[in-house]
């Protein structure tokens, strides 16, 4: 009985008291707004690409060959390898045609790419 008696005591005290510090009077106090920290959005960046000279370089067809063999064997797409000499017809290559090869994907030497975190409002 006592300690319901305490506890009921210490609800009508510290109730009121904690509640009288919540405003309600005609003077309140200006207050900030509640400030937040702004989303961050991760943003890559990528340095130029800085491309190296590259030699040009030919093949001559072989008995056999196929556009996509020769495509494959240095490192480039059919499509790139058509385009790139210009033919028209790919089903018509013939041995001793000789082949512009297309630059391997520019042999390139790019700078590591950046991550940075930009605040955004």
């Amino acid at each position: 009985m006592r300690v319901v008696k305490s506890v009921a005591l210490a609800v009508a005290v510290i109730v009121p008291l904690s509640l009288a510090g919540c405003g309600g009077d005609s003077e309140s106090v200006d207050t900030l707004p509640l400030l937040t920290a702004a989303p961050t959005v991760p943003e890559t960046t990528v340095s130029p690409t800085t491309l190296a000279p590259v030699a040009e370089e030919f093949y001559t067809i072989q008995q056999g060959d196929t556009l996509f063999g020769i495509a494959q064997s240095f490192g480039v797409s059919m499509s790139d390898l058509i385009s790139y000499n210009a033919i028209a017809d790919p089903d018509a290559i013939q041995a001793g045609q000789r082949l512009k090869i297309p630059p391997t994907a520019m042999t390139t030497t790019a700078a590591p790419a950046v991550e940075s975190t930009i605040a955004t409002p």
